[in-house]
């Protein structure tokens, strides 16, 4: 029931104010109300989730208001450097041909270090096999295992980082593609919602790789 409260006030905010925004036509404006009006919506969907997990019915209404005001903010900052960094080109064409090739380059560089990190799970992971029948043997130390243990958590954290990317790279692709929906360039929509969708799955594959490097390391815990 509370996520059904949540999910409610997020279609308020994004279908009544997304409405408006059609309306307007300076592009800059535009894109910076979109900005906040999406941040907005998923902020009220935040706040409204939480407050209901801690005050019910009424916790969520009050989360809702708060984490929409802190989402605006946060969208509206978006919006305005989107506009900014629009602006910058001759065309909307340019602006969203150089957001497309940005997805390609994060893409590529995204399938290169799965697999790269992938040949390096497999490595630790015999690695860690290996050390652990040793040190059950009492042919090993445990401040080996503890040393192999902190390379996987340094591993673990490259990933969060690259995972915090993907995130914020995913984000600002898809307002690229609201604004390229809105101004009607269904091409262009069509190749980055291709881009997205391989962004995501790239993160998902970080994800379970992660999953796999905690698992790893909590093995070693001696």
């Amino acid at each position: 029931m509370n996520r059904i409260v949540a999910w409610v006030v997020l279609g308020t905010f994004a279908g009544g104010l997304l409405a408006g925004c059609a309306n307007i036509q300076d592009d800059r404006t535009r894109t910076q109300t979109e900005g906040t009006m999406v941040g907005a919506g998923v902020g009220a969907a935040t706040g409204a989730l939480i407050g209901a997990i801690v005050g019910g019915k009424k916790g969520a209404l009050v989360g809702a208001g708060i984490g929409g005001a802190v989402g605006g903010l946060a969208g509206a900052a978006v919006g305005t450097h989107i506009a900014d960094q629009k602006e910058k080109y001759a065309s909307e064409e340019a602006w969203l041909d150089a957001c497309l090739q940005q997805a390609r380059q994060t893409n590529d560089r995204l399938k290169a270090y799965n697999e790269e990190l992938a040949g390096q799970i497999t490595t630790m992971d015999k690695e860690t096999k290996k050390l652990q029948r040793a040190y059950a043997a009492k042919k090993a130390q445990k401040n080996t295992l503890i040393a192999q243990q902190k390379k996987v958590e340094e591993t673990i954290q490259g990933v969060n980082q690259q995972l915090a990317g993907v995130e914020q790279e995913i984000a600002g692709q898809q307002k690229v593609l609201a604004d390229a929906k809105a101004n009607n360039k269904k091409d262009e929509s069509a190749l980055l919602e291709a881009e997205i969708a391989s962004l995501q799955r790239h993160k998902a594959q970080l994800e379970t790789k992660n999953k796999q490097l905690a698992a790893m390391s909590a093995r070693m815990s001696v």
